[in-house]
């Protein structure tokens, strides 16, 4: 089952846990080194080992070659974080190998040559990390890495040498939004090895108040280490979290009320809707769910529309181009028919 359909621990702040390692196969160029024929090379060798994986495990392989995928297609997957959106940059000899629930899988020629990951609903680093390792293990024994006795696993960026592990989690943190203060718990936590970015990654915007929170350093420490001390940050801001939400609604519980049902309202019956304003009335409507507010959509409910507001996925579910104002008419129709459809609690 795709992980936004399915709901997990600390979900009332935990939207996803996803962890990847980065992998090179030694004795070729990181990626920003290669040439076209190179890049071409690598992903039909890590396609191929993939391929052999799957069979084994008796799975269908999913192979996406993003040169000879189409725009829309392409904006889909970047806005739901399957790829990164510098992968759609010069796409030749890139791709997204995945497996059949298209919850793990690997990313071809983006940083490193394997991006190995896995996804899961809620806070569940144990089980996620799990998944990735097991498929980073199986095509470490299809591949040779690139790899030191000294350092570890060697990857195109420093800070990702050494275990090549790196955890994150989507966070919904509106509360913390509200009372200003996501900016300064950032700046701390960059200070200590942590870094706090907006849902699309470095350099985004906290779109829906979705943050997502990841560790930095992978050299010197171990996996376990990694994640025991990632695991005690994500409670800990889940914490303050759950304080600044009950603040706002304790100091006026009727008016916060209100705001939720007049959002609510506006997803349920309007005839067109920007991406932008999907996602902040959509951001309320998961803080209902979280608030316990009655009549409020389940969070997968929620989740799936979130990661389906974007310009790519609403031309998608369409089927074809479409200009913005019938982009924002279509967006409006998905919202409606889906919570006017149940799923409510």
């Amino acid at each position: 089952m795709i992980w936004y359909l399915e709901e997990g621990p600390e979900q009332d702040v935990v939207i996803s846990t996803r962890v990847r390692y980065a992998r090179n196969i030694a004795n070729m160029p990181f990626p920003w080194r290669l040439s076209p024929e190179e890049r071409d090379y690598v992903k039909v060798r890590v396609a191929d080992a993939f391929g052999k994986l799957c069979d084994r495990r008796q799975e269908k392989a999913l192979t996406v070659n993003l040169d000879e995928l189409g725009d829309i297609e392409s904006l889909a997957l970047s806005e739901r974080r399957v790829i990164s959106r510098s992968m759609l940059r010069d796409t030749r000899g890139k791709a997204l190998l995945l497996f059949p629930d298209e919850s793990s899988g690997i990313l071809v020629n983006e940083e490193d040559h394997l991006r190995l990951f896995a996804l899961s609903s809620g806070l569940r680093l144990d089980e996620t990390k799990m998944a990735a390792e097991a498929c980073a293990i199986a095509m470490e024994e299809r591949l040779p890495f690139a790899k030191s006795e000294r350092y570890g696993y060697l990857t195109a960026c420093p800070t990702n040498t050494g275990t090549g592990m790196r955890a994150s989690v989507m966070m919904h943190l509106p509360g913390l939004a509200r009372t200003g203060v996501l900016n300064k718990i950032a700046e701390q936590l960059s200070k200590t090895g942590y870094a706090l970015r907006g849902a699309k990654g470095e350099g985004s915007s906290a779109e829906a108040d979705m943050i997502q929170l990841s560790n930095q350093v992978t050299l010197g420490v171990t996996e376990e280490q990694i994640l025991e001390a990632f695991g005690r940050l994500v409670l800990d801001v889940a914490d303050e979290e759950r304080r600044a939400r009950r603040a706002l609604y304790e100091h006026d519980p009727v008016a916060l009320e209100d705001e939720i049902g007049r959002a609510e309202g506006q997803l349920m019956f309007a005839g067109k809707m920007s991406a932008q304003e999907a996602y902040k009335l959509l951001s309320l409507l998961r803080l209902g769910r979280e608030l316990n507010i009655a009549g409020t959509p389940d969070y997968p409910v929620i989740q799936r529309l979130l990661n389906n507001m974007g310009e790519g996925s609403v031309q998608q579910e369409a089927g074809r181009t479409l200009d913005k104002q019938a982009r924002d008419i279509r967006r409006a129709a998905i919202l409606r028919n889906t919570l006017n459809g149940g799923n409510r609690s």
